[in-house]
């Protein structure tokens, strides 16, 4: 989708004419696509006295379409929040007012060209203008019609949004509101999904893709979610009422990043391009967070419900206790004990993190039918967790709450821009402009919000706005969370949640992975000159398996089952530095009884206690040793007392486990020649020497009394 900036804007023009952008999908028949480039201004004024609409008609189906035209319509004014939802869906409203039409230009298309648009209206209600009589939110439609071949006149394409209106143009400025609503806002920063598929300790970070080295530059994505922020922090009323909601996930990617890393492509790996503006982006973001609020997602938006599953929650503290890397990498502590966590949890969930030192989930709204209560705090029934629940309404703006069943009117309420502005009139819906008393509003954004960095920057430039004219009062995080909780109220984990959780068969992977680094763990020690724990070494392996549960593989199918193939794949390159020698010539047993010489080397950086397991040969009988402690980085080798049966050769499987069971390495294999009779081999030919002797006696003897007799 086209996107534009602002240009040769002053700082408050910034604030209240920052463009906005968004792409309508066309109707069933698919005939023609409108892209909104720019809506001037995004919030209306005193001093407002035009309204502008610019961007694009195509052509995308495969008949000529002829006399374009557009128009503006603008519905009544919403004054309930059913309504404002309603809008926000893309139902369009009964227009109150619209413009006359007017010609695109050209008027005609064939299919695949693109024709200009620009609507420039005044709002004093005169004949072909749009009437804004007084403030609130207003449901706005931009309706394109024209006539396909072999079809009539139609509405081919349309895009609905909702417009604020601070005070009616032209009219005294509405007076302040007496009881500004109390704000408060997470500011995500978190990647769209994990990157690392390989981080071996000490070693170089494998990513999946270069992307986040685009997204990292000036222009991506998670560069204007730091710079749009950076911009704002001279407005202290503002930056108060911010918290940055961080994903520790990124943040060890980027530091990997920022001291080279590879990247996985279809023949192997290649260099990394983004190590610079990792390293600089880093330093941007921790600039931006250094002595403000920061609270933290869990590790890759993990499915918190779904680790609980893994060997008894093993792996929910490496998705949870992640402040100390915090704090090494940003400077910053997060706030102690709140969590922003990522949809519904079952009721074991909510047990384990509270047993893990959560005391405050930030949520969407909980299923409060004992209660009444939906939006603030509340006591989530059977734990001791306080759910800080995030206002609804915006929510459903910034995220793009779709349902419209319109068909000719198509519109793109997931686009990040429109959510966008959705979500700004929401949030003056919510600070005075329908009226009635106000309440504290907690703001939060998708965790993965995909809004262009002027939209962004516009966005926050805005409520800025609505700080200074009374409708919103700032408050901090920690201000709210200190206030007394309204209620109790029961999470709700449905069956939709438990469709859209992490599968059963990566868990059970996960299991089966997490079992065997347990075996192996309890098989390392601490290497007196390598001086590195075994829990430090398998670290890496615990966060890939942590990503495998990221709530960003639900829109992705197979990428939870391939990001834990990834983390077996890791581990079967730890288990590989530990190896048997095959030896380079079959070895030659001097008598029936000689040592078999058996040769291991450990390329861990710790000790590791090593089983050596031998195949059963027939012919061969080779005794059992004792559990070996192999030094890091080094070689061994034992003696094992072997004494063969028979004369011949022997072919032996030799390989290496963990003293609980765990293989190591590949197994190798032995040849053996041997030409001499062992002592077991002696001995019995000895007796059967002696018997064929006994019994040949036996035969004369008898032969003897029968010629006598």
């Amino acid at each position: 989708m086209k996107r534009f900036a602002a240009t040769g804007l002053v700082a408050f023009l910034l604030a209240m004419f920052t463009p906005v952008t968004a792409s309508a999908q066309t109707d069933t028949s698919s005939r023609l696509r409108l892209d909104v480039a720019q809506l001037n201004p995004r919030v209306i004024t005193t001093n407002s006295v035009t309204l502008n609409v610019t961007g694009t008609v195509t052509n995308v189906g495969d008949r000529r379409i002829s006399d374009l035209q557009v128009r503006l319509e603008l519905g009544e004014r919403l004054t309930t929040e059913r309504q404002v939802r309603t809008a926000m869906s893309g139902a369009a409203a009964a227009a109150a007012s619209s413009t006359d039409w007017v010609d695109v230009e050209p008027s005609t298309l064939d299919p695949g060209q693109t024709a200009q648009l620009s609507v420039t209206v005044r709002l004093d209600g005169t004949r072909g203008n749009l009437r804004v009589n007084s403030a609130g939110v207003y449901p706005m439609l931009v309706n394109v019609n024209g006539t396909p071949d072999y079809g009539g006149a139609a509405r081919l394409a349309s895009m609905s949004m909702l417009l604020p209106v601070l005070s009616a143009p032209g009219k005294s400025v509405t007076s302040q509101n007496s009881t500004p609503a109390q704000f408060t806002m997470l500011w995500p920063i978190a990647d769209t999904r994990p990157r690392i598929v390989a981080a071996p300790l000490g070693g170089t970070a494998v990513l999946s893709d270069d992307v986040l080295a685009t997204e990292l530059r000036p222009g991506g994505r998670l560069y204007g979610l730091v710079e749009s922020a950076s911009a704002v922090r001279d407005d202290p009323q503002l930056t108060r009422a911010l918290c940055y909601a961080i994903d520790p996930d990124l943040l060890d990617t980027v530091d990997a990043m920022s001291r080279g890393y590879q990247v996985r492509t279809s023949t192997g790996t290649t260099g990394g391009t983004g190590a610079e503006a990792a390293q600089a982006w880093l330093q941007s973001l921790r600039e931006l967070v250094t002595g403000q609020c920061v609270v933290q997602l869990p590790y890759a938006d993990a499915d918190l419900t779904a680790l609980t599953k893994v060997r008894s929650g093993d792996l929910l503290p490496f998705a949870l206790d992640t402040g100390a890397r915090m704090q090494e990498l940003l400077g910053v502590t997060p706030q102690n004990g709140v969590l922003w966590a990522g949809g519904a949890l079952d009721q074991s969930t909510l047990a384990a993190l509270s047993g893990a030192g959560v005391r405050t989930l930030i949520t969407d709204p909980v299923d409060s039918s004992t209660s009444g209560q939906s939006s603030g705090a509340v006591t989530l029934d059977g734990t001791a967790l306080r759910a800080q629940q995030v206002d609804s309404l915006v929510l459903s703006g910034l995220a793009g709450a779709s349902g419209s069943t319109e068909a000719t009117a198509a519109t793109p309420v997931d686009d990040p821009d429109i959510a966008t502005q959705n979500g700004l009139a929401a949030l003056a819906f919510r600070g005075g402009l329908a009226g009635g008393a106000s309440r504290p509003v907690l703001v939060a954004p998708p965790r993965r919000w995909t809004a262009t960095p002027d939209e962004l920057t516009g966005f926050l430039r805005n409520v800025g706005d609505f700080v200074d004219r009374n409708m919103l009062t700032p408050q901090s995080l920690p201000a709210l969370l200190a206030t007394a909780s309204t209620g109790n109220a029961k999470m709700s984990y449905t069956a939709e949640d438990v469709a859209t959780s992490t599968p059963t068969s990566v868990t059970d992977e996960m299991t089966s992975i997490e079992t065997t680094m347990t075996d192996l763990q309890g098989a390392m020690q601490i290497d007196p000159a390598a001086q590195v724990e075994p829990a430090e070494l398998l670290e890496p392996l615990r966060f890939a398996l942590v990503r495998s549960t990221s709530a960003a593989w639900r829109a992705r199918q197979g990428a939870a089952e391939a990001s834990a193939a990834d983390a077996r794949a890791e581990l079967d390159g730890l288990l590989g530095r530990v190896t048997v020698d095959t030896p380079p010539v079959p070895i030659s047993m001097a008598s029936g009884s000689a040592p078999l010489p058996v040769s291991f080397n450990n390329r861990l950086p710790v000790q590791i206690a090593v089983r050596i397991q031998l195949s059963n040969t027939p012919g061969l009988r080779v005794e059992q040793v004792p559990d070996r402690l192999v030094p890091a980085g080094l070689g061994g080798s034992e003696r094992i007392p072997a004494e063969a049966l028979r004369a011949g050769v022997f072919n032996l499987t030799v390989s290496l486990t963990t003293p609980g069971g765990t293989p190591l390495g590949n197994p190798a294999r032995f040849e053996l020649r041997s030409n001499e009779y062992g002592v077991v081999t002696l001995v019995l030919t000895i007796a059967g020497a002696a018997a064929l002797v006994l019994l040949s006696a036996r035969q004369i003897y008898r032969r003897v009394r029968a010629r006598k007799a």
